[in-house]
Order: C-alpha cells, then structure tokens, then sequence
C-alpha cells in the first residue's frame, strides 16, 4: 500500500519537468539557433562579395577614363585592399582574386574578368559542414585609350 501510493505521488510531482524538457529540446533548439546566425553571415558575406566586385568595378572605369591602364596585379590588388578593408571586412586569407583578360565582345573595348572566391566561415558547434564558397565573375568594358 505505502509503494502504491508513493508511486502515485511521484507521477502527479511535475517540479523539474520543465528542467528534463529543456534538457531535450534545448540543444537542438541552440544548434538551429546557430544555424540562423551562420545563414545570416554568410548571405553577408556573398552581398560583401558582389559589393566589392561593383565598387572595384568603378574605380576600374574611372582610372580607365583618367587614361591610367592598369595592369592585372593592380587590379587584384584593388580587389583583395576593397575587400578586407571597411565596410566589408572580409577576411584575406578566405579571400582568391582571378583577373583575365578575354578577347573583347565589344568591338574598340577591351574586356577584364574579375572572378572572386571566398571560403565561407562555419562556426556552427557539433555539426560538420563541408567547405562552402561564394564564387562571384564579373565582366568590365573599357574603352582602349586613343
């Protein structure tokens, strides 16, 4: 009679289920909150790329309007400083500029590729993503100086 009933006090005892639910719902609740903020860096870092792209293609234009040719290390250069400097701050070691120059499409102008790759970070704890990157190419025309 005294287990019956003491069984029966223990199931109506609900002090601390609120601790043994959060114990199962609380870590999958933190890694999706995780999961939240790596999705909001890098969709970040993929508009800092294309940004930069932009940015650097202007400087191009206006250097080109100035008669300053510049040279494909240049270029990078431009590139890889817009990109780890304010307000993108990205970081230069995730960061590969390829510059080329392929037979111009546009007849008195020459074409510069701009290809960007950056190595997105993962800091989501317990959970092993594979390697994700933004890849982002971007066509300039300049006119050839006379």
């Amino acid at each position: 009679m005294t287990l019956c009933r003491t069984l029966k006090r223990l199931l109506r005892n609900t002090r601390g289920a609120a601790l043994v639910e959060f114990a199962i719902a609380g870590p999958a609740f933190i890694i999706m909150l995780f999961g939240v903020f790596q999705t909001a860096v890098w969709l970040q870092n993929y508009n800092a790329v294309r940004s930069v792209a932009s940015d650097v293609a202007r400087t191009i234009l206006v250097q080109y309007q100035r008669n300053n040719t510049l040279t494909d290390a240049q270029i990078q250069a431009i590139v890889t400083s817009t990109a780890v400097n304010a307000p993108y701050v990205l970081d230069g070691e995730n960061l590969a500029v390829a510059v080329s120059r392929p037979a111009s499409r546009v007849t008195g102008a020459t074409e510069i590729n701009i290809a960007i790759t950056y190595d997105l970070p993962n800091f989501l704890p317990l959970v092993a993503l594979d390697q994700l990157d933004v890849q982002y190419s971007r066509p300039i025309f300049v006119v050839n100086p006379t």
